[in-house]
């Protein structure tokens, strides 16, 4: 049997960060820096990947943390240098970074050697607001990284959440807000990413929030989170998914990747993936998802010893699924030191309802019905599209699609449960 799971986009997490900001609940943890095995590590996993004939062009690269700008210059190369070949022409190579990391050294690898899109944790320009969540960078730093940046050339994306505590959510603060994303505009970023801050249990600023030594309204931050929507709007950035902005044909490729349900690797300690079976007419018939482990050590050891044990490549190798047999190669992948999970077709059919949602241009009948055999109900969504938060979208041969309206998308994680 054909081998029809090829990959064209690939996630590298950096689990390393200066310092822990208190609302993030993303696996990292405070380093100066990142070790050599590290490195070493994540590279002979994509190496095992490209033994099983997973990797052919890649057509989106994200390195994503953490803070991958804690990698060294020559780290970078090393990397880069590795997958450079694999790379489909025009690729989208996206690498992130925090303010108080970037240099100008780090810019100009990144040119060198392939890739073509910063993105920028810049989260707010209010000094208070930084040092209350813990962020590492200043407003200062921020404007400094922003000027690297432009002088570089590079193409520029950032990253912004509204509702952060560290001053109180009144009119002033709002209007703060807007400043700060007015000024970052005026870099012309070619994206940008606004979230409305979630307080998530077990993080510091939750246990700050619900000890009552931090005052924060969850409401508020969605109203100060609608204000920035619509000041983005005015400023040309159309709202291509629930927290992303961008012009028209600047959206984010591999973000897009995940949403539109194509098969992804994740390389790194805490880095997913997840690979979907489909026959050779397209119809998904099932899937699995894993997340490497987040013991940085054992991730290590499992593989920079696997590259050097004769023994296990034998049995972690590509000749055990010649055939391309499924069942053989989750078994393979089961092998890794990871969390996994096998996805059966009505998973999937509802994943491709709850991601196409977050997206503007919404989930379409007929391609439902090409995946998963089966109809959408009209009666599980008329509900939503008499009240103003979906729309009814017409397709060819009696198919109906469904896109959320911009009320709607205020109300998407409400309307997910009432789907479940």
């Amino acid at each position: 049997m054909k081998n029809i799971l090829s990959i064209s986009s690939l996630y590298i997490h950096i689990p390393y960060c200066g310092s822990k900001c208190s609302y993030c609940d993303f696996f990292s943890f405070p380093a100066v820096g990142v070790s050599d095995q590290y490195v070493q590590a994540v590279l002979n996993q994509f190496n095992w990947f490209v033994s099983l004939g997973l990797v052919q062009k890649l057509e989106t690269v994200y390195f994503g943390g953490g803070t991958p700008s804690l990698l060294s210059c020559e780290q970078i190369a090393k990397i880069m240098e590795r997958i450079q070949s694999f790379l489909a022409d025009g690729a989208e190579v996206t690498f992130e970074v925090n303010p108080e990391s970037v240099t100008e050294n780090l810019l100009e690898t990144a040119k060198i050697f392939g890739i073509n899109r910063i993105s920028m944790g810049i989260q707010s320009l209010n000094d208070d607001v930084l040092s209350c969540v813990g962020r590492c960078c200043t407003a200062t730093k921020a404007r400094h990284a922003l000027d690297l940046i432009a002088k570089s050339g590079l193409t520029f994306c950032t990253d912004f959440i509204a509702g952060l505590p560290g001053q109180e959510l009144t009119e002033e603060a709002n209007q703060d807000f807007l400043a700060s994303l007015q000024e970052v505009v005026s870099y012309k970023p070619y994206h940008i990413s606004m979230y409305s801050l979630t307080v998530v249990e077990g993080t510091k600023l939750y246990h700050q929030i619900e000890g009552g030594k931090l005052p924060w309204e969850a409401d508020e931050a969605d109203k100060q989170w609608i204000l920035g929507r619509d000041f983005l709007e005015a400023a040309g950035y159309i709202q291509y998914e629930v927290s992303n902005f961008a012009p028209p044909g600047q959206e984010s490729r591999h973000n897009s990747a995940y949403w539109k349900q194509n098969s992804y690797l994740g390389l790194g300690a805490g880095g997913a993936g997840s690979l979907y079976h489909q026959n050779t007419l397209g119809v998904f018939r099932d899937g699995f998802r894993y997340t490497n482990t987040t013991n940085i050590q054992q991730y290590i050891d499992f593989w920079n010893r696997l590259a050097s044990d004769e023994a296990e490549k034998i049995h972690l190798n590509h000749t055990v699924i010649q055939d391309w047999n499924w069942k053989k190669f989750v078994e393979l992948l089961q092998a890794m030191p990871c969390e996994w999970e096998q996805l059966d077709q009505d998973t999937l059919a509802f994943e491709y309802v709850m991601l196409g949602l977050r997206m503007k241009k919404g989930i379409s009948g007929f391609e439902y019905y090409h995946r998963f055999g089966k109809k959408l109900e009209a009666a599980t969504f008329d509900g939503f599209v008499q009240q103003g938060w979906m729309k009814k979208l017409e397709e060819d041969d009696g198919f109906c699609g469904y896109s959320m309206t911009k009320e709607g998308l205020l109300f998407l994680n409400k309307i997910l449960e009432e789907l479940l």
